[in-house]
C-alpha cells in the first residue's frame, strides 16, 4: 500500500478549517511544556481526590459547610459570631499563598468544625488540596487494627495523605486524651502516629509550616501537652494570636 502523500495547498486549506494560523505554529518547546503542565495538572487532581477520599470522618459521614452558611443570628453572641467567621475567612485568604497553623478553641457545638470544614473548602476552591481528620475516630482505627489486619493498610494510607496534604484538619483534637477533670496520655500508636506527621509536616530548614494544618479542639495547650508529648503540640499549635480563633463564652449551638 502506497503512502498518502497531502501537498502544501491542502494542508493550508485544512489548517483554515480547523482554524489553525499555520504561521504561528508552537515550538517543540511550548509543545513539551504544554504536555508537562498539563500532566502535572492532572497528577494535582488525581492527588486532590486521593487525600479527599483518605479522610477520616466521624460517624463515616462527609461532612461540608461554606462561609456563606454562617448564621451569626442562630449565636447567643451574635457580634462576636461575626468576627469569628470574618478571622476565619481572612485567615483562609492568607492561606491561598502562605502555611500556616490554625487554632479553634472553645466548647461543644459552637461552630469550630464549620468554620474550619468552610476554610478547608475554600482552599480546596482555590487548588490546594484538603482532608479532614476526626482524631477520635482516628484513635479507633488504631485500636482496631489488631483484630483486622486490614486496618493496617489503611492506617499507611491515612498517615501518608495527612503528611503530603495541603490542608490537613484535625477536629475534635484531644478528645482522644478524655474529658476534663479525667485527661490521660494518648494510645502510644496514635501518639508515634501523629507525631510522624507532625514532624513532616515542617520545614526545619526555614523553621516554618509545610502546609496548613487546622486545629479544633476544647482543650488548652497545657490540657494538650498532657495527652501528647511536648514537641508535638510545640509544632502543631500556632502562637501567633492571629492564628487563633477562640470561642470564648460562646454557648453550644448546632448547625451554625
Amino acid at each position: 500500500m502506497q503512502p498518502v502523500s497531502f501537498d502544501a495547498a491542502y494542508i493550508r486549506r485544512l489548517a483554515k478549517a480547523k482554524h489553525v494560523d499555520m504561521d504561528n505554529l508552537p515550538t517543540k518547546e511550548e509543545i513539551d511544556r504544554k504536555f508537562i503542565e498539563t500532566a502535572n495538572a492532572k497528577l494535582a487532581r488525581q492527588k486532590m481526590r486521593r487525600y479527599y477520599r483518605d479522610s477520616v470522618w466521624s460517624g463515616k459521614i462527609p461532612l461540608r459547610f461554606e462561609f456563606g452558611k454562617w448564621d451569626i443570628t442562630k449565636q447567643t453572641d451574635p457580634k462576636r459570631a461575626k468576627e469569628l467567621g470574618k478571622q476565619a475567612f481572612v485567615l483562609a485568604r492568607q492561606l491561598e499563598t502562605q502555611n500556616f497553623n490554625v487554632a479553634m478553641m472553645g466548647d461543644r457545638g459552637v461552630g469550630k468544625t464549620s468554620l474550619a470544614l468552610a476554610m478547608m473548602g475554600y482552599l480546596m476552591e482555590h487548588e490546594r488540596s484538603g482532608m479532614f481528620v476526626s482524631t477520635a475516630e482516628l484513635l479507633r482505627l488504631v485500636g482496631d487494627k489488631y483484630d483486622d489486619p486490614s486496618i493496617a493498610a489503611k492506617l499507611r494510607d491515612i498517615k501518608r495523605s495527612m503528611t503530603e496534604v495541603d490542608v490537613l484538619v484535625l477536629d475534635d483534637f484531644g478528645t482522644e486524651g478524655g474529658m476534663t477533670g479525667n485527661i490521660k496520655p494518648v494510645h502510644k500508636d496514635l501518639q508515634d502516629l501523629m507525631y510522624q506527621v507532625s514532624n513532616a509536616r515542617v520545614d526545619f530548614e526555614n523553621n516554618q509550616a509545610r502546609g496548613v494544618t487546622i486545629m479544633t479542639t476544647n482543650n488548652t495547650k497545657q490540657q494538650l501537652k498532657q495527652m501528647y508529648e511536648g514537641k508535638f503540640i510545640d509544632r502543631v499549635f500556632p502562637n501567633n494570636p492571629a492564628h487563633q480563633l477562640l470561642f470564648e463564652e460562646m454557648k453550644g449551638v448546632r448547625n451554625v
